[in-house]
């Protein structure tokens, strides 16, 4: 009898495996949004305090306004109805001490997010401009979206015969770049990473729970999803010092109401803002203290009206891209403190 307790015991133990197999295979378990369990780890969170979370690069021009302090004045000079209600009674003093940290972009982690593999070569020219200045400052190549994934499909549109000529958009074409400028030459897709933005969130407030948080969205049409998705986590939305946002499709009447055919309510605009601004003076210790919004730019980029007559949009191929303007001096400061010259030592 006793020589049979080993083998009722494994019997047990095989039968409670089946069972828990079985149970497995019969319960569906909604996936996490992080499918790679280090997928983040390429952002780099220690040792910031401050981030700067940039939703597409494009030629970097938002990431370079950020470093030269645009970004502060984009914060002090937007209207007020995208402030706190307390905005319009505080004086400039008062003002300018809720702006401060983006008035030291030297003080931020830099993370930007590009959807079109293609730009990320010259990205990289950027970034190590940036870096030699002593700004902490990575361009990601993979889109700021819903989801991280390593293979998400995307379409990129090419209007140009240059590098810089491909961009991602999650709506139409037409529909992201307006009045028929530019025109989109073909188009292809590639399967490349992406990572989602309220889980980067997460990620950044478990290495600092006290982080300053910039967010920049110009992610052509993707907008209205992801900040669907962040208003509906409020904890992570109040983690959030400053937002801005550009979206697309709707500037007038007849661009909101093609909003349908994307399951996008035509007054989606003005549904986000009032619930934005609900979590910004209701939930409690929200940090949110900007909510900058447009049709146009998103801060630190061109109008779109501006950019679509620009060398990016119109330039007919590498020579034009090449010139002056495109190819520019980014002028940034040195966030490193310069050294003292040694004639400065001796007066």
């Amino acid at each position: 009898m006793y020589a049979a307790l080993p083998l009722l015991t494994a019997g047990a133990l095989l039968m409670l495996l089946l069972l828990q197999f079985r149970h497995r295979g019969s319960h569906q378990v909604e996936p996490r949004a992080e499918t790679e369990p280090d997928a983040l780890d390429v952002l780099s969170f220690r040792g910031c305090s401050r981030y700067f979370f940039d939703g597409g690069s494009n030629m970097g021009e938002a990431v370079g306004a950020f470093a030269r302090g645009h970004f502060y004045q984009c914060a002090m000079h937007a209207p007020p109805r995208n402030h706190r209600a307390g905005w319009e009674a505080m004086g400039k003093q008062e003002r300018e001490a809720v702006m401060a940290p983006l008035r030291e972009p030297a003080t931020f982690c830099i993370r930007s997010f590009e959807a079109a593999p293609p730009l990320l070569p010259m990205l990289r020219v950027e970034e190590a401009f940036l870096r030699a200045r002593g700004f902490n400052v990575s361009f990601i190549d993979g889109a700021l979206s819903n989801r991280t994934t390593a293979d998400e499909p995307r379409t990129l549109w090419r209007f140009a015969r240059h590098r810089w000529g491909e961009t991602a958009v999650a709506l139409g074409f037409e529909e992201v770049h307006v009045e028929g400028r530019p025109v989109a030459v073909s188009s292809r897709t590639v399967r490349a990473r992406s990572y989602d933005l309220n889980e980067v969130l997460r990620q950044a407030l478990r290495h600092n729970p006290a982080a300053v948080i910039a967010l920049r969205l110009d992610v052509e049409g993707d907008e209205w999803w992801m900040l669907e998705r962040l208003v509906a986590a409020p904890e992570l939305l109040c983690a959030v010092s400053f937002l801005f946002a550009e979206f697309h499709s709707a500037a007038n009447a007849a661009q909101r109401d093609r909003l349908a055919a994307h399951g996008l309510a035509p007054d989606a605009f003005e549904t986000l803002r009032k619930r934005v601004h609900a979590a910004m003076e209701q939930v409690p210790h929200c940090r949110l203290k900007l909510y900058w919004r447009s049709f146009w730019a998103s801060c630190g980029d061109k109008q779109r009206f501006e950019w679509r007559v620009g060398p990016q949009a119109t330039a007919a191929g590498e020579d034009e891209i090449a010139g002056k303007e495109v190819q520019r001096e980014l002028n940034v400061p040195s966030a490193r403190p310069r050294a003292a010259s040694r004639r400065g030592l001796l007066q």
